[in-house]
């Protein structure tokens, strides 16, 4: 299940998981750049600039590469402390829109360029099918990981057995499952191969509190306890976590 974009045959073509058909084109990309921005470095970052909802995703980040040639003015020798002139071609390729040669150019150097505009446009072309997609399990498991570490600096966060667990001075605070699935607050039932998973979890590590984490929707917006009289001292809940 991919997540993202791809050039096929001369066009740009996206794929959205099924789980995001529902919602509107801009709520689409936006949750796209959410996670990328989340799992790449600073200098591959996007700034949410324009209307989403009239802007393809290539297009997001052509004005993203763009914006900053225009702000930095990056081929400008004096300007840098060190001019990269393979950074230059790719740049000038890329403004030119002569996409098939920036492929042929990047296919051949197999080169990683020094300026950061230029890292962008080789990340957008050097792979097969170009573009930039993400298996979208994977994504948001990055995404939801990356986020907590960063809002927790003073925990110590590691995957053990398929959980996220935040732990602080040696105590296990909490444990996290992830699941990349649509979940309606008015058929749990829908939810029930992950609750007896995370129950099978919470016998077996001896867990305290789990929380299975969902992407959020209109139709899950709060927390929901699930209850297990085997378990009487163990907390379960489902969160609708946002993107």
């Amino acid at each position: 299940m991919l997540f993202g974009f791809q050039r096929l045959d001369g066009e740009w073509v996206e794929k959205i998981p099924s789980l995001f058909k529902s919602f509107s084109r801009k709520e689409q990309r936006e949750f796209f750049i959410n996670q990328y921005n989340y799992c790449v470095g600073k200098n591959e970052r996007i700034v949410f600039r324009g209307d989403f909802s009239r802007l393809t995703l290539f297009e997001i980040f052509q004005n993203e590469i763009l914006s900053r040639l225009r702000a930095k003015n990056t081929l400008c020798k004096n300007q840098l402390k060190v001019f990269d002139p393979y950074s230059a071609v790719l740049i000038a390729l890329f403004v030119k829109g002569d996409f098939d040669k920036l492929k042929r150019v990047i296919k051949a150097n197999a080169l990683l360029p020094k300026i950061p505009q230029a890292m962008l446009i080789f990340r957008l072309f050097s792979s097969e099918n170009c573009g930039i997609t993400f298996d979208a399990k994977t994504l948001f498991s990055e995404f939801v990981s990356e986020k907590i570490a960063r809002k927790n600096p003073d925990k110590n966060i590691y995957f053990k057995d398929g959980l996220i667990v935040i732990e602080k001075d040696g105590e296990c605070l909490l444990n996290i499952m992830l699941c990349f699935k649509k979940i309606d607050k008015d058929k749990i039932h829908l939810a029930k191969d992950e609750i007896d998973e995370a129950w099978r979890k919470v016998a077996k590590g001896n867990i305290r509190s789990l929380y299975i984490v969902f992407p959020k929707n209109s139709a899950f917006r709060r927390h929901i306890e699930v209850k297990n009289p085997c378990f009487a001292n163990s907390l379960v809940k489902l969160v609708p976590y946002t993107i």
